[in-house]
């Protein structure tokens, strides 16, 4: 067996030692945000892009989302209320076609270098946009005092833009935090909501990434090889979960909202220009 050909996704890049320390970093966060706050896409997604380019960036990460995704909704699925979770399973089946096709017209014409930056500008503006939505979640949430239990028809039309964006650049859970937060549900039941929509929405997106060839045989070797990092990242934030407190929970969202928006910035500026390439 190559060995190589399990390593040539990170030996291949500008700064393979770097590259390679931001894609270990970006697997384990995937693991520890999904189960420590039952989000990190908008983390993980601009990280994973800046260490490994566009193209296998979103595809690994989608890749490292199932584990992950399948680890959250074990650890979490006695928190999930059938009420929550059902309008979002039929969200999750529209938003991933609404999603492949937006992908597809993203990436089915132009040269690989045009692609690559469409695709970094997508990843990067959505998280931005997110990282201001977690930001700002009081202020919002303080125009919303009124609104009362989520209703199935804003369930499954917020579900439907979240699996949108999951699909697109593997981001979108911090809507859907913002969204319960705004009905002050607790981080229990939202967490346990998440968790069982994002793994019926991670599981369907794979189809959308192989048809279009963003997936395939040789960067799902690098996503196995991160694989046990997100597995100990899974184990390692289902144990903050069990011990934070409301301020510890938003408070590593701080954190994380600070990487994003880092990574994001330096999409913004290209990662060509980020590692001397451009």
């Amino acid at each position: 067996m190559n060995m190589l050909a399990w390593v040539d996704v990170f030996l291949l890049q500008p700064a393979p030692l770097l590259c390679s320390l931001l894609a270990i970093m970006a697997a384990f966060l995937m693991g520890f945000a999904r189960s420590g706050i039952g989000a990190g896409g908008f983390v993980v997604s601009p990280l994973m892009v800046l260490a490994l380019g566009s193209s296998i960036g979103i595809a690994i990460v989608a890749a490292l989302m199932l584990p992950a995704a399948l680890t959250s909704y074990w650890q979490h699925r006695s928190d999930a209320e059938p009420e929550l979770s059902k309008p979002l399973i039929p969200a999750a089946l529209v938003g991933t076609l609404a999603g492949g096709l937006i992908l597809w017209l993203l990436v089915s014409s132009g040269e690989i270098k045009l692609i690559d930056r469409r695709l970094e500008l997508v990843v990067a503006g959505l998280s931005l946009v997110y990282v201001a939505l977690v930001s700002f979640r009081e202020r919002i949430a303080q125009h919303f005092d009124n609104l009362s239990y989520p209703k199935p028809a804003s369930l499954f039309l917020m579900g439907t833009g979240v699996s949108i964006s999951q699909t697109v650049a593997n981001s979108g859970s911090p809507l859907m935090t913002v969204y319960f937060h705004c009905h002050r549900i607790g981080k229990e039941k939202f967490v346990g909501a998440q968790s069982t929509f994002l793994l019926v929405q991670n599981t369907l997106k794979i189809v959308p990434l192989v048809l279009l060839g963003m997936l395939h045989l040789g960067n799902a070797k690098a996503a196995v090889l991160l694989f046990p990092l997100t597995i100990l990242g899974s184990w390692l934030g289902h144990r903050f979960y069990k011990r934070a407190t409301e301020n510890m929970f938003f408070g590593l969202y701080v954190l994380l909202l600070i990487l994003g928006f880092s990574a994001s910035v330096l999409l913004l500026i290209g990662r060509a220009k980020v590692f001397g390439l451009a």
